[in-house]
C-alpha cells in the first residue's frame, strides 16, 4: 500500500519594509504573479539577509517570498520577462548573482538597487 504525505500551511512571505527603512536580499528562484484576496501580486522567491522587522536573521539568510502590488514590483517583473532578459543579459546576471537593497521611502514608495561589490 502506498503512503501519502500531506502538508498544510502557507508559503513564507517577507514582512513589509517599514517606511524610511531598507532590506538586503538576493533573488533565489521563481518570479511570477499570484492571485490573492487583495488581487494580483508579483511574487519573487528571495533569500533575505537583513530586514528591520526581523529580530535576527542567520548568516545564510531566510528563504522567503516577496509579494507586492507596487509599481517597483511590476517594473521588475516586466524587466525580468524572458523577452526583456534576452535583450539585457547584464540584468539577468545581476538578478542571479547580486545582493540587492530594497528601500522604502518615507512616503511608502519602494526602490531597489543592486549592491555593487567594491
Amino acid at each position: 500500500m502506498k503512503r501519502h504525505e500531506f502538508s498544510f500551511g502557507t508559503e513564507p512571505r517577507m514582512r513589509a519594509v517599514p517606511e524610511g527603512k531598507s532590506a538586503e536580499l538576493k533573488f533565489s528562484g521563481t518570479i511570477s504573479t499570484k492571485e490573492t484576496e487583495w488581487g494580483e501580486k508579483y511574487t519573487f522567491e528571495i533569500t533575505l539577509f537583513s530586514h528591520p522587522s526581523y529580530e535576527s536573521i542567520p548568516k545564510e539568510g531566510i528563504k522567503t517570498n516577496w509579494e507586492s502590488k507596487s509599481q517597483l514590483a511590476e517594473q521588475l517583473y516586466n524587466a525580468t520577462s524572458p523577452e526583456a532578459i534576452e535583450k539585457n543579459p547584464k540584468l539577468a546576471k545581476a538578478i542571479k548573482n547580486d545582493m540587492w537593497v530594497l528601500a522604502r521611502s518615507e512616503e511608502g514608495t519602494y526602490f531597489i538597487d543592486n549592491k555593487l561589490r567594491g
